[in-house]
Protein backbone atom coordinates (compact mmCIF):
# COMPACT_ATOMS: atom_id res chain seq x y z
CA UNK A 1 0.00 0.00 0.00
CA UNK A 2 1.45 3.55 -1.15
CA UNK A 3 0.17 6.66 -0.96
CA UNK A 4 1.10 8.25 -3.95
CA UNK A 5 0.44 7.33 -7.46
CA UNK A 6 -3.46 6.46 -7.46
CA UNK A 7 -6.01 8.11 -9.89
CA UNK A 8 -6.69 11.45 -9.46
CA UNK A 9 -9.34 12.75 -11.92
CA UNK A 10 -9.56 16.48 -12.10
CA UNK A 11 -11.56 16.94 -15.40
CA UNK A 12 -14.35 14.77 -16.61
CA UNK A 13 -13.83 12.17 -19.46
CA UNK A 14 -16.08 14.97 -21.48
CA UNK A 15 -12.88 17.46 -20.78
CA UNK A 16 -9.86 14.82 -21.27
CA UNK A 17 -11.75 14.26 -24.96
CA UNK A 18 -12.26 17.99 -25.67
CA UNK A 19 -8.17 18.18 -25.06
CA UNK A 20 -7.49 15.78 -26.91
CA UNK A 21 -9.21 16.62 -29.49
CA UNK A 22 -8.21 20.02 -29.91
CA UNK A 23 -4.56 18.94 -29.34
CA UNK A 24 -5.55 16.67 -32.62
CA UNK A 25 -6.27 19.65 -34.25
CA UNK A 26 -3.57 21.90 -33.43
CA UNK A 27 -0.76 18.77 -34.92
CA UNK A 28 -2.89 18.77 -38.09
CA UNK A 29 -3.85 22.86 -38.55
CA UNK A 30 -0.62 24.45 -37.17
CA UNK A 31 2.12 21.31 -36.94
CA UNK A 32 5.54 22.05 -35.72
CA UNK A 33 8.29 24.55 -37.00
CA UNK A 34 11.06 22.05 -37.82
CA UNK A 35 13.97 24.30 -39.57
CA UNK A 36 16.18 21.01 -40.74
CA UNK A 37 15.21 19.46 -43.98
CA UNK A 38 16.65 16.31 -42.89
CA UNK A 39 14.13 16.00 -39.90
CA UNK A 40 11.51 16.93 -42.01
CA UNK A 41 12.08 14.20 -44.51
CA UNK A 42 12.24 12.18 -41.41
CA UNK A 43 8.76 13.28 -40.72
CA UNK A 44 7.67 12.65 -44.26
CA UNK A 45 8.62 9.28 -44.19
CA UNK A 46 6.22 8.66 -41.24
CA UNK A 47 3.59 10.43 -43.08
CA UNK A 48 3.53 13.94 -41.78
CA UNK A 49 2.29 16.24 -44.04
CA UNK A 50 5.60 18.83 -45.05
CA UNK A 51 5.56 22.25 -45.93
CA UNK A 52 8.83 23.40 -46.84
CA UNK A 53 8.60 26.94 -47.82
CA UNK A 54 7.76 27.27 -44.03
CA UNK A 55 9.30 24.42 -42.79
CA UNK A 56 6.24 23.33 -40.86
CA UNK A 57 5.41 19.38 -40.35
CA UNK A 58 1.83 18.93 -39.25
CA UNK A 59 0.21 15.27 -38.12
CA UNK A 60 -3.03 13.85 -39.53
CA UNK A 61 -5.02 13.48 -36.40
CA UNK A 62 -4.78 9.75 -38.41
CA UNK A 63 -1.42 9.02 -38.02
CA UNK A 64 -1.77 10.66 -34.42
CA UNK A 65 -4.28 8.33 -33.10
CA UNK A 66 -1.70 5.70 -35.15
CA UNK A 67 1.05 6.10 -32.83
CA UNK A 68 -0.90 6.26 -29.68
CA UNK A 69 -2.53 3.23 -29.87
CA UNK A 70 1.21 1.46 -31.35
CA UNK A 71 2.95 3.03 -28.50
CA UNK A 72 4.43 1.34 -26.05
CA UNK A 73 2.38 1.42 -22.75
CA UNK A 74 3.21 2.59 -19.17
CA UNK A 75 1.93 -0.03 -16.52
CA UNK A 76 0.52 2.29 -13.93
CA UNK A 77 -1.12 -0.16 -12.25
CA UNK A 78 2.61 -1.70 -11.16
CA UNK A 79 4.47 2.07 -11.00
CA UNK A 80 5.94 2.36 -8.06
CA UNK A 81 6.15 5.96 -6.57
CA UNK A 82 9.49 7.55 -6.94
CA UNK A 83 11.38 10.60 -4.89
CA UNK A 84 14.34 11.87 -6.87
CA UNK A 85 16.85 14.72 -6.70
CA UNK A 86 19.87 16.11 -8.51
CA UNK A 87 21.54 19.22 -7.45
CA UNK A 88 21.83 21.47 -10.99
CA UNK A 89 23.75 24.30 -11.49
CA UNK A 90 22.88 27.13 -14.73
CA UNK A 91 23.39 30.42 -15.05
CA UNK A 92 23.27 32.39 -11.64
CA UNK A 93 25.15 32.93 -8.63
CA UNK A 94 26.54 31.15 -5.72
CA UNK A 95 24.63 31.10 -2.08
CA UNK A 96 28.24 30.91 0.33
CA UNK A 97 27.41 29.40 2.87
CA UNK A 98 30.33 30.86 4.94
CA UNK A 99 29.69 34.83 4.18
CA UNK A 100 25.60 34.02 3.29
CA UNK A 101 26.30 36.26 0.25
CA UNK A 102 25.07 35.83 -3.44
CA UNK A 103 28.81 35.75 -5.71
CA UNK A 104 29.92 34.49 -8.87
CA UNK A 105 31.18 30.68 -9.16
CA UNK A 106 34.91 29.40 -8.85
CA UNK A 107 36.40 26.11 -9.32
CA UNK A 108 36.24 25.57 -5.88
CA UNK A 109 32.97 26.54 -4.65
CA UNK A 110 32.13 24.39 -7.95
CA UNK A 111 33.69 21.33 -6.69
CA UNK A 112 32.19 21.84 -3.35
CA UNK A 113 28.61 22.33 -4.44
CA UNK A 114 29.27 18.68 -6.58
CA UNK A 115 30.44 17.29 -3.65
CA UNK A 116 27.82 17.94 -1.12
CA UNK A 117 25.22 16.58 -3.65
CA UNK A 118 26.86 13.26 -3.59
CA UNK A 119 27.84 13.40 0.50
CA UNK A 120 23.95 14.29 1.05
CA UNK A 121 21.72 11.02 1.71
CA UNK A 122 18.97 12.39 -0.45
CA UNK A 123 20.46 13.81 -3.67
CA UNK A 124 21.05 11.97 -6.13
CA UNK A 125 24.76 13.91 -7.37
CA UNK A 126 24.65 17.10 -9.13
CA UNK A 127 24.26 18.47 -12.72
CA UNK A 128 25.60 21.43 -14.74
CA UNK A 129 24.13 22.82 -17.91
CA UNK A 130 26.79 25.04 -19.64
CA UNK A 131 29.79 26.12 -17.29
CA UNK A 132 29.70 29.18 -15.02
CA UNK A 133 33.44 29.70 -14.75
CA UNK A 134 34.40 32.77 -16.23
CA UNK A 135 35.25 30.78 -20.08
CA UNK A 136 34.52 31.76 -23.20
CA UNK A 137 30.52 31.47 -24.20
CA UNK A 138 31.39 29.65 -27.10
CA UNK A 139 33.58 26.72 -25.13
CA UNK A 140 30.78 26.18 -22.40
CA UNK A 141 29.88 23.07 -24.29
CA UNK A 142 33.18 21.78 -23.85
CA UNK A 143 33.81 23.02 -20.35
CA UNK A 144 30.72 21.77 -18.96
CA UNK A 145 31.92 18.57 -19.57
CA UNK A 146 35.39 18.68 -18.60
CA UNK A 147 34.20 20.04 -15.47
CA UNK A 148 31.38 17.56 -14.77
CA UNK A 149 34.02 15.04 -15.13
CA UNK A 150 36.52 16.24 -13.37
CA UNK A 151 34.16 16.82 -10.20
CA UNK A 152 32.06 13.86 -10.48
CA UNK A 153 29.17 15.76 -11.90
CA UNK A 154 26.50 14.46 -14.68
CA UNK A 155 26.76 16.79 -18.14
CA UNK A 156 23.31 18.92 -18.72
CA UNK A 157 24.14 18.57 -22.46
CA UNK A 158 24.78 21.50 -23.89
CA UNK A 159 25.29 22.47 -27.60
CA UNK A 160 24.90 26.02 -28.22
CA UNK A 161 26.71 26.65 -31.36
CA UNK A 162 26.59 24.14 -34.69
CA UNK A 163 30.69 24.83 -35.04
CA UNK A 164 31.29 23.18 -31.58
CA UNK A 165 29.83 19.88 -32.74
CA UNK A 166 32.87 18.02 -34.33
CA UNK A 167 34.49 18.88 -31.09
CA UNK A 168 32.04 17.50 -28.80
CA UNK A 169 32.06 14.35 -30.89
CA UNK A 170 35.39 14.35 -30.14
CA UNK A 171 35.09 13.98 -26.26
CA UNK A 172 32.48 11.84 -26.25
CA UNK A 173 34.69 9.70 -28.65
CA UNK A 174 37.44 9.50 -26.20
CA UNK A 175 35.57 8.70 -23.20
CA UNK A 176 33.73 6.16 -24.55
CA UNK A 177 37.06 4.65 -25.15
CA UNK A 178 38.27 5.51 -21.54
CA UNK A 179 35.13 3.64 -19.94
CA UNK A 180 34.79 0.79 -22.80
CA UNK A 181 31.44 1.87 -23.81
CA UNK A 182 29.51 2.44 -27.28
CA UNK A 183 29.94 5.96 -28.15
CA UNK A 184 26.01 5.86 -27.97
CA UNK A 185 25.97 5.27 -24.60
CA UNK A 186 28.72 7.90 -23.57
CA UNK A 187 27.10 10.49 -25.54
CA UNK A 188 24.57 12.94 -23.82
CA UNK A 189 23.53 16.44 -25.65
CA UNK A 190 19.97 17.93 -25.12
CA UNK A 191 18.36 21.03 -27.05
CA UNK A 192 15.25 22.75 -26.24
CA UNK A 193 11.97 23.90 -27.99
CA UNK A 194 11.54 27.15 -28.74
CA UNK A 195 7.91 27.97 -27.42
CA UNK A 196 5.07 27.52 -29.04
CA UNK A 197 5.90 24.21 -31.32
CA UNK A 198 8.90 25.50 -32.84
CA UNK A 199 12.71 23.61 -33.03
CA UNK A 200 15.08 26.44 -34.53
CA UNK A 201 17.46 26.73 -36.78
CA UNK A 202 20.63 25.49 -34.15
CA UNK A 203 19.05 22.97 -32.33
CA UNK A 204 17.17 21.36 -35.32
CA UNK A 205 20.62 21.10 -36.88
CA UNK A 206 22.38 20.14 -33.91
CA UNK A 207 19.71 17.15 -33.63
CA UNK A 208 19.97 16.34 -37.00
CA UNK A 209 23.80 16.11 -37.70
CA UNK A 210 24.42 14.07 -34.31
CA UNK A 211 21.55 11.69 -36.16
CA UNK A 212 23.44 11.16 -39.07
CA UNK A 213 26.42 10.39 -36.81
CA UNK A 214 24.10 7.98 -34.73
CA UNK A 215 23.77 9.62 -31.93
CA UNK A 216 20.62 11.13 -29.95
CA UNK A 217 20.41 14.37 -29.14
CA UNK A 218 17.21 14.94 -26.50
CA UNK A 219 14.85 17.62 -27.04
CA UNK A 220 13.56 19.21 -24.08
CA UNK A 221 9.61 20.56 -24.17
CA UNK A 222 9.33 24.36 -24.52
CA UNK A 223 8.18 25.09 -20.83
CA UNK A 224 5.84 27.60 -21.61
CA UNK A 225 4.59 30.72 -20.14
CA UNK A 226 0.67 31.30 -19.75
CA UNK A 227 -0.21 34.24 -21.01
CA UNK A 228 3.14 34.47 -23.13
CA UNK A 229 4.15 31.22 -25.11
CA UNK A 230 1.21 29.28 -23.94
CA UNK A 231 -2.43 30.70 -23.78
CA UNK A 232 -3.55 32.27 -20.63
CA UNK A 233 -5.98 29.93 -19.63
CA UNK A 234 -4.45 26.20 -17.65
CA UNK A 235 -7.24 24.49 -20.35
CA UNK A 236 -5.31 26.23 -23.34
CA UNK A 237 -1.90 25.96 -22.04
CA UNK A 238 -2.15 21.75 -20.91
CA UNK A 239 -3.42 21.60 -24.40
CA UNK A 240 -1.03 23.33 -26.56
CA UNK A 241 1.77 21.72 -24.40
CA UNK A 242 -0.08 17.98 -25.37
CA UNK A 243 0.10 18.92 -29.07
CA UNK A 244 4.21 20.06 -28.24
CA UNK A 245 4.44 16.46 -26.23
CA UNK A 246 3.22 14.71 -29.18
CA UNK A 247 4.96 16.05 -31.65
CA UNK A 248 8.14 15.48 -30.17
CA UNK A 249 7.02 11.76 -29.41
CA UNK A 250 6.34 11.79 -33.56
CA UNK A 251 9.96 13.19 -34.03
CA UNK A 252 11.50 10.20 -31.83
CA UNK A 253 9.42 7.47 -33.76
CA UNK A 254 11.14 9.12 -37.49
CA UNK A 255 14.28 9.49 -36.13
CA UNK A 256 14.77 6.40 -33.64
CA UNK A 257 11.67 4.22 -33.90
CA UNK A 258 11.13 4.95 -30.56
CA UNK A 259 7.39 4.51 -30.05
CA UNK A 260 7.49 5.28 -26.00
CA UNK A 261 5.12 7.71 -25.10
CA UNK A 262 5.98 10.40 -22.35
CA UNK A 263 3.95 13.11 -21.38
CA UNK A 264 6.05 15.64 -19.34
CA UNK A 265 4.68 19.16 -17.97
CA UNK A 266 6.79 22.69 -17.32
CA UNK A 267 4.01 24.81 -17.97
CA UNK A 268 3.63 28.22 -15.70
CA UNK A 269 2.28 31.83 -15.79
CA UNK A 270 4.20 34.84 -17.16
CA UNK A 271 3.80 37.22 -14.25
CA UNK A 272 1.93 40.03 -15.84
CA UNK A 273 3.50 42.62 -13.36
CA UNK A 274 7.15 42.21 -13.80
CA UNK A 275 6.81 39.49 -16.56
CA UNK A 276 8.78 36.55 -14.80
CA UNK A 277 8.30 33.17 -15.62
CA UNK A 278 7.77 31.96 -11.84
CA UNK A 279 7.81 28.85 -10.21
CA UNK A 280 6.53 28.83 -7.12
CA UNK A 281 2.70 29.28 -8.08
CA UNK A 282 0.00 27.08 -7.87
CA UNK A 283 -0.69 27.24 -11.65
CA UNK A 284 1.99 24.86 -12.34
CA UNK A 285 0.90 22.08 -10.09
CA UNK A 286 -2.74 22.31 -11.34
CA UNK A 287 -0.79 22.29 -14.97
CA UNK A 288 0.96 19.10 -13.55
CA UNK A 289 -2.13 17.43 -12.03
CA UNK A 290 -3.97 17.89 -15.55
CA UNK A 291 -0.75 16.55 -17.17
CA UNK A 292 -0.84 13.55 -15.37
CA UNK A 293 -4.68 12.36 -15.94
CA UNK A 294 -4.08 12.90 -19.86
CA UNK A 295 -0.92 10.61 -19.47
CA UNK A 296 -3.20 8.21 -17.86
CA UNK A 297 -5.10 8.15 -20.08
CA UNK A 298 -3.19 7.70 -23.09
CA UNK A 299 -0.86 5.02 -21.01
CA UNK A 300 1.79 6.88 -20.99
CA UNK A 301 4.64 7.75 -18.60
CA UNK A 302 4.70 11.53 -17.16
CA UNK A 303 6.92 14.01 -15.91
CA UNK A 304 6.06 17.35 -14.32
CA UNK A 305 8.56 20.40 -12.97
CA UNK A 306 7.68 20.49 -9.24
CA UNK A 307 10.12 21.26 -6.12
CA UNK A 308 11.00 24.56 -7.69
CA UNK A 309 11.31 28.73 -5.86
CA UNK A 310 11.54 31.98 -6.94
CA UNK A 311 12.39 32.37 -3.75
CA UNK A 312 15.99 34.29 -2.99
CA UNK A 313 17.68 32.79 -0.13
CA UNK A 314 16.58 29.94 1.82
CA UNK A 315 13.21 30.77 3.30
CA UNK A 316 9.58 29.76 4.34
CA UNK A 317 8.74 31.29 0.73
CA UNK A 318 11.08 28.63 -0.38
CA UNK A 319 10.00 25.41 1.84
CA UNK A 320 6.36 27.02 0.71
CA UNK A 321 6.75 26.90 -2.86
CA UNK A 322 8.62 23.83 -2.73
CA UNK A 323 6.00 21.74 -1.33
CA UNK A 324 3.07 23.60 -2.82
CA UNK A 325 4.30 22.07 -6.66
CA UNK A 326 6.08 18.84 -4.91
CA UNK A 327 3.68 17.01 -2.94
CA UNK A 328 0.33 17.49 -5.63
CA UNK A 329 2.53 16.31 -8.54
CA UNK A 330 3.72 13.64 -6.63
CA UNK A 331 0.26 12.28 -5.65
CA UNK A 332 -0.92 12.40 -8.44
CA UNK A 333 2.17 11.00 -11.06
CA UNK A 334 3.38 9.20 -8.80
CA UNK A 335 6.63 10.13 -9.58
CA UNK A 336 8.80 13.52 -8.84
CA UNK A 337 12.21 14.96 -9.66
CA UNK A 338 13.49 17.77 -7.28
CA UNK A 339 16.10 20.26 -8.15
CA UNK A 340 17.72 20.45 -4.64
CA UNK A 341 19.78 23.77 -3.84
CA UNK A 342 18.37 25.69 -6.79
CA UNK A 343 16.53 29.16 -5.15
CA UNK A 344 15.32 32.28 -7.31
CA UNK A 345 13.36 30.01 -10.47
CA UNK A 346 17.04 28.71 -11.71
CA UNK A 347 19.50 31.54 -10.68
CA UNK A 348 20.79 31.36 -7.02
CA UNK A 349 22.68 28.08 -5.98
CA UNK A 350 22.46 27.09 -2.29
CA UNK A 351 24.76 24.72 0.11
CA UNK A 352 22.53 25.86 2.59
CA UNK A 353 18.77 25.11 0.67
CA UNK A 354 20.75 22.00 -0.64
CA UNK A 355 20.41 20.59 2.91
CA UNK A 356 17.32 21.50 3.75
CA UNK A 357 15.69 20.23 0.29
CA UNK A 358 17.56 16.69 1.79
CA UNK A 359 15.39 16.64 4.63
CA UNK A 360 12.59 17.52 2.54
CA UNK A 361 13.31 14.79 0.00
CA UNK A 362 13.61 12.42 3.01
CA UNK A 363 10.25 13.33 4.06
CA UNK A 364 8.81 12.73 0.87
CA UNK A 365 10.38 9.23 0.03
CA UNK A 366 9.04 8.25 3.70
CA UNK A 367 5.55 9.92 2.05
CA UNK A 368 5.22 7.12 -1.04
CA UNK A 369 6.78 4.59 1.14
CA UNK A 370 4.68 1.21 0.77
CA UNK A 371 3.42 0.18 3.84
CA UNK A 372 1.79 -3.15 4.88
CA UNK A 373 -1.94 -3.55 6.05
CA UNK A 374 -1.55 -7.01 7.79
CA UNK A 375 -2.80 -8.89 11.19
CA UNK A 376 0.94 -8.04 12.15
CA UNK A 377 0.76 -4.51 11.57
CA UNK A 378 -2.79 -3.83 12.26
CA UNK A 379 -1.60 -5.29 16.01
CA UNK A 380 -4.75 -6.43 17.33
CA UNK A 381 -3.70 -8.22 20.26
CA UNK A 382 -1.12 -5.25 21.61
CA UNK A 383 -4.31 -3.05 21.25
CA UNK A 384 -6.41 -5.46 23.26
CA UNK A 385 -3.39 -5.66 26.28
CA UNK A 386 -3.12 -2.07 25.98
CA UNK A 387 -6.99 -1.53 27.23
CA UNK A 388 -8.06 2.00 27.67
CA UNK A 389 -5.84 4.79 28.87
CA UNK A 390 -3.15 2.31 28.44
CA UNK A 391 0.43 3.32 26.37
CA UNK A 392 2.55 1.17 23.41
CA UNK A 393 6.01 2.36 24.69
CA UNK A 394 7.26 -1.07 26.33
CA UNK A 395 5.20 -3.29 23.56
CA UNK A 396 7.31 -6.18 21.53
CA UNK A 397 4.99 -4.79 18.51
CA UNK A 398 6.55 -1.46 18.75
CA UNK A 399 10.07 -2.30 19.38
CA UNK A 400 9.76 -4.93 16.39
CA UNK A 401 8.14 -1.90 13.98
CA UNK A 402 8.93 1.91 15.15
CA UNK A 403 11.96 1.73 12.75
CA UNK A 404 10.48 1.31 9.74
CA UNK A 405 7.64 3.12 10.53
CA UNK A 406 8.64 6.05 11.42
CA UNK A 407 10.67 8.97 9.55
CA UNK A 408 13.22 10.64 11.92
CA UNK A 409 14.78 14.66 10.96
CA UNK A 410 18.08 15.75 11.28
CA UNK A 411 17.23 19.03 10.39
CA UNK A 412 13.53 19.63 11.63
CA UNK A 413 13.22 20.37 14.95
CA UNK A 414 12.60 17.04 17.54
CA UNK A 415 12.33 19.18 20.91
CA UNK A 416 9.87 21.38 22.79
CA UNK A 417 10.09 24.86 23.42
CA UNK A 418 12.19 24.98 26.40
CA UNK A 419 15.28 22.72 25.35
CA UNK A 420 15.33 24.46 22.07
CA UNK A 421 15.91 27.81 23.55
CA UNK A 422 18.14 26.46 25.84
CA UNK A 423 20.09 24.47 23.14
CA UNK A 424 20.46 27.97 21.07
CA UNK A 425 17.32 28.57 19.43
CA UNK A 426 19.06 27.21 16.39
CA UNK A 427 16.61 27.33 12.81
CA UNK A 428 16.43 24.17 10.29
CA UNK A 429 18.56 26.62 8.13
CA UNK A 430 21.28 27.41 10.77
CA UNK A 431 21.35 23.92 11.15
CA UNK A 432 21.49 23.44 7.45
CA UNK A 433 24.34 25.85 6.92
CA UNK A 434 26.46 24.44 9.88
CA UNK A 435 25.89 20.57 7.72
CA UNK A 436 27.44 22.26 4.65
CA UNK A 437 30.19 24.26 6.57
CA UNK A 438 31.73 21.22 8.26
CA UNK A 439 31.42 19.47 4.61
CA UNK A 440 32.98 22.39 3.30
CA UNK A 441 35.66 22.28 5.80
CA UNK A 442 36.46 18.62 5.41
CA UNK A 443 36.85 18.60 1.85
CA UNK A 444 39.34 21.81 2.12
CA UNK A 445 41.71 19.60 4.68
CA UNK A 446 40.97 16.45 2.83
CA UNK A 447 41.10 17.63 -0.88
CA UNK A 448 38.81 18.13 -3.41
CA UNK A 449 37.12 14.47 -4.53
CA UNK A 450 37.54 14.45 -8.38
CA UNK A 451 35.28 11.87 -10.68
CA UNK A 452 36.08 9.06 -13.20
CA UNK A 453 38.59 11.33 -15.40
CA UNK A 454 42.13 9.65 -15.33
CA UNK A 455 45.00 12.23 -16.77
CA UNK A 456 45.00 10.96 -19.54
CA UNK A 457 41.43 11.80 -20.77
CA UNK A 458 41.93 14.74 -18.85
CA UNK A 459 44.88 15.86 -21.62
CA UNK A 460 42.75 14.82 -24.22
CA UNK A 461 39.61 16.69 -23.73
CA UNK A 462 42.20 20.01 -22.51
CA UNK A 463 43.64 19.52 -26.21
CA UNK A 464 40.43 19.25 -27.85
CA UNK A 465 39.23 22.67 -26.53
CA UNK A 466 42.39 24.38 -27.28
CA UNK A 467 41.77 23.10 -31.03
CA UNK A 468 38.11 24.20 -30.64
CA UNK A 469 39.69 27.73 -29.37
CA UNK A 470 42.00 28.03 -31.81
CA UNK A 471 39.73 27.23 -34.77
CA UNK A 472 36.73 29.50 -33.68
CA UNK A 473 38.68 31.85 -33.02
CA UNK A 474 40.46 32.23 -36.26
CA UNK A 475 36.45 31.65 -37.65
Amino acid sequence: MHVAGHAYDLMSPQEVDLIHQSALRILDQVGIEIQDHRLLEALAGLGAQIDKSMQRARFPPHLVERFIIEADKFDWERAVPRVRAAAGVYHGLYHDPVSGELVPWTEESLAFYFCLARRLSEVDGASMLGCRLPVPPALEPLYERYYCWKYGAGEGGSIYTDEICPYLLELYQARAEERQVPLDQAFRATVYLVPPLKLGRHEAYQVATFWEWGLRVRIGGGMGAMGATAPVTLAGAVTLNLAEQLALRLLDWALFGEKRLHVGAGLSVMDMRTTIRPYGRPEMAIANLMTAQLARHYGASFSGQAGLSDAKLPSVEAGAQKALTAVPTLLAGGSVWLDAGLLSIDEVFSPVQMVLDNEFLGALKRFVHEFQITQETIGLETIVEAGPGGHFLDKQHTVAHFREEHWNPTIWSRRMLRPWMEEGRHLDADKAREVARQVLCEVRQRGWETGEMSASLEREVLRTIESARCALHRE
